[in-house]
């Protein structure tokens, strides 16, 4: 293969990484439940998740400015290969939570979660070093991976088939699972072929003071919006098998169509995504993306509300919900290379890993909100959706106020 740096190895590697990933996110709370966990307990598993990715992505981050990000790449994928294998070998409920925690195999479910791994911006933003090459390279990512996260969705709706053919809701389940490290196995591989442009040499033992006061922006930032996913987005998947009364055995196969055109639109915004705009008026583009994503997510409890009153209707008003999560996906992919490339804008390139590091564990602290997630759903359902679209239109906000006024500095200088 003929491309620079090896990017069209990186691109096999999301594509194997985004089936496996979506399937493991989508499935993971429904197993879980599937297994005997209450909701509440299912939130105190992905409390835990979130810590350990946070922990992780940190590590590998601090690594990867010293041994680079193609290797800490290669790393990154061993949590979730170990926890597909554990979950496809036992059935052990202890088991079972250790491998979503150290796998961290649950969590956020959009189509971007299959592109970014730890490593990933980094890589990205030493290898090409202008925004406009960044921004065309991670819409690239971003709409490939979320394109080839459909294959995950349709993994989970074929598990109502499996388990038919089987006679086995979990075995099937348990079948998918091991599937899915098989793809884990072959991202590794390909991201083995991707190149990495020379390292700079590391000049101070953290990093240096301009790109520590960039960074803390983006991470009050990151904190706002970390903790409205981490509300509204984990236990999705659950939250619509209560609202809209599925059995156990309909809601893989419903939840996995629902999540199919989402994952299509997001691809499709990340494909429209580019042009000068996107360069010239990031910080725009992150603020209307970031609100309207609120918005969207706060209309869903609307239809959550209403689909767990009327029962009858439930069917109908899952495909409701199915446009707004799409239209919010799309809006995502629309906003997700722009907001990428502006969280390293501002770092110097010897930093890049322990910075976008730094910004992804502040959103996976906040996003162990998700520990109250399951309380929240017991007490009132759509709760988490109201609440998270509300901290996801202050996160928007915050782009604007605390990135808006460093932009306007700049130009006056």
């Amino acid at each position: 293969m003929k491309d620079e740096m090896g990017f069209g190895f990186l691109l096999y590697s999301r594509i194997f990484r985004s089936v496996a990933i979506i399937f493991m996110t989508l499935a993971s709370p429904l197993y879980l439940s599937l297994a005997g966990f209450r909701v509440q307990e299912i939130g105190l598993v992905y409390l835990g998740l979130m810590l350990f990715n946070s922990a992780f992505s940190l590590l590998i981050g601090a690594l990867g400015d010293r041994m680079g990000y193609r290797r800490m790449l290669i790393v990154a994928e061993v949590p979730a290969l170990a926890g597909a294998a554990i979950i496809c070998l036992s059935g052990n409920n202890l088991a079972i939570a250790v491998a979503v925690i150290v796998g961290g195999i649950g969590g956020l479910a959009g189509g971007i979660r299959g592109a970014f791994s730890p490593g990933l911006t980094a890589l990205t933003a030493r290898n090409y070093t202008d925004d406009k090459s960044r921004i065309t390279k991670l819409s690239m990512l971003t709409m490939v991976s979320s394109f080839a996260s459909v294959g995950g969705a349709l993994l989970l709706v074929a598990q109502s088939y499996v388990a038919v053919s089987i006679g086995n809701a979990v075995m099937a389940y348990r079948l998918l699972f091991g599937f899915s490290a098989v793809l884990m196995l072959l991202s590794m591989a390909s991201v083995a072929l991707v190149k990495e442009a020379e390292r700079p040499v590391k000049s101070t033992r953290i990093m240096r003071k301009d790109s520590f006061r960039y960074m803390m922006r983006i991470v009050v930032v990151r904190i706002i919006n970390g903790a409205g996913l981490g509300l509204a987005m984990p236990l999705l998947p659950l939250v619509f098998s209560i609202a809209f009364g599925l059995s156990p055995s309909e809601s893989a196969f419903y939840i996995g169509l629902v999540y199919i055109p989402s994952y299509l639109a997001t691809g499709l915004g990340a494909r429209i995504a580019g042009g000068k705009r996107a360069e010239k008026d990031s910080v725009s583009i992150a603020f209307q993306t970031r609100a309207a994503s609120g918005i969207l997510m706060a209309a869903m409890g609307a239809v959550v509300l209403a689909g767990h009153a009327y029962r009858n209707y439930g069917i109908e008003l899952l495909g409701l919900v199915t446009v707004l999560y799409s239209a919010r996906a799309l809006v995502a992919g629309m906003g997700s290379p722009a907001v990428t490339a502006l969280n390293v804008k501002g770092i110097h390139n010897e930093d890049y890993g322990t910075a976008s590091s730094v910004q992804g564990v502040a959103g996976s602290l906040a996003q162990t909100s998700t520990g109250a997630s399951g309380y929240l759903m017991d007490y009132f359902l759509p709760l988490p959706l109201f609440l998270g679209g509300l901290l996801q239109v202050i996160g928007g906000i915050a782009y604007l106020g605390i990135l808006g006024r460093r932009g306007r500095r700049e130009k006056k200088a």
